[in-house]
């Protein structure tokens, strides 16, 4: 995730000066030494050694964890947080008996902590990732009600030719492009600016211009 290069008089010097810059543990990091360096013989052809040093996803996960533990604390919950990645991507799954207040109205608390902790993680690396947070299940639970509001959209938009959804996060419209992808007559795509921006169920079948129009933005979660 991170790469940093490190010129020092011995690689267990080099070690020693990386931990002090980062708050890092053992099997956080992977270490490549490029050159061993020399004392040379009574100081000359001395040469420094040259470590390559990488901070793991490892890493990541723990300051991602430690980051909505506090989050957690502030509010007083009693919790439990799992963190994994597969490459660019971490997912956070929280638990709490009282995690309704961490998830707020319409899911609107589970997307501004997942908007900070994308802006927290993403300070720390040198390439952009993508942090999803999934509270009590609550993902599971919102796919199955867009499965419902698409169903009922796409009856409306066969007969009316378009329906506009309400607003919606991008984790949520990217659900509800996923969603429509098996009805063969419809289409999808978003349209408005954040926080407002919205998914259009459309029937195809109508304005070509229309149709390319709209092409780039269809069954995708922009």
């Amino acid at each position: 995730m991170k790469t940093l290069n490190y010129v020092g008089k011995s690689v267990d010097e080099i070690i020693k000066a990386f931990k002090e810059d980062y708050d890092v543990l053992e099997g956080e990091y992977e270490i490549n030494v490029l050159d061993k360096g020399t004392h040379g013989i009574f100081g000359l052809f001395a040469r420094d050694a040259v470590v390559e040093i990488t901070i793991t996803n490892k890493y990541y996960e723990r300051k991602l964890r430690e980051f909505l533990e506090g989050i957690f604390k502030i509010f007083n919950l009693e919790f439990f947080i799992e963190v994994s990645s597969r490459g660019k991507t971490f997912l956070a799954s929280c638990h709490s008996e009282d995690i309704g207040k961490i998830i707020g109205k319409h899911g609107k608390g589970l997307g501004a902590l997942q908007h900070l902790a994308n802006i927290y993680l993403n300070r720390m690396t040198e390439t952009k990732v993508t942090v999803i947070i999934d509270a009590g299940n609550y993902r599971e639970r919102r796919r199955e009600q867009l499965e419902r509001i698409v169903a009922v959209a796409v009856e409306k938009a066969r007969k009316v030719g378009k329906v506009k959804l309400d607003p919606m996060f991008a984790f949520e419209r990217k659900i509800v492009h996923e969603i429509a992808k098996k009805y063969s007559d419809i289409r999808t795509y978003s349209e408005g600016l954040e926080p407002y921006r919205y998914v259009v169920i459309e029937r195809k079948g109508g304005n070509r211009r229309e149709d390319r129009k709209h092409f780039r933005n269809a069954t995708t979660g922009n």
